[in-house]
């Protein structure tokens, strides 16, 4: 039951999800970490290259913690906000920059391309689309799941 005035909440049993999250997470955390010493040939590599692929690596990592806000907020429609957010920023992970007007430096796809046998955006992708589903349903029913 869900007192009166207060937004419904998503169900946070959902461990699956933040399961698939974590994974996701500590996926591009690897990535990450190839572009440092770890990596035998790091001292030969593209420095320019190797930053562009830390930079766009981790830009895919700090912006989760607007999902995180909207999961703490117990707010169903911010989460549906937050992971609509997510969704629309990843893209540019799968699809790229497009235009020269863009203003973004390197090419957000070329990295995960060149990490796509650690990291995949559509699987985090996967996972925003199926809280975004479960925290839409609550929105649509003003239900509160226990």
């Amino acid at each position: 039951m869900r007192l009166p005035n207060t937004p419904p909440r998503i169900d946070v049993s959902s461990s699956r999800d933040f399961g698939r999250l974590l994974v996701y997470i500590a996926d591009v955390a690897k990535a990450i970490r190839l572009n440092s010493p770890y990596r035998g040939d790091y001292a030969s590599r593209d420095p320019r290259e190797v930053g562009l692929d830390v930079m766009w690596l981790a830009d895919s990592l700090h912006c989760l913690d607007r999902l995180g806000l909207a999961l703490l907020s117990d707010d169903a429609g911010e989460i549906v906000a937050a992971c609509d957010s997510l969704l629309s920023y990843y893209r540019m992970f799968n699809e790229g920059v497009q235009g020269s007007g863009s203003g973004a430096k390197g090419d957000p796809k070329a990295s995960f391309e060149r990490h796509g046998h650690l990291c995949r955006p559509t699987e985090a992708m996967a996972v925003f689309a199926d809280i975004r589903g479960k925290a839409a349903a609550l929105v649509m029913t003003g239900g509160a799941e226990k």
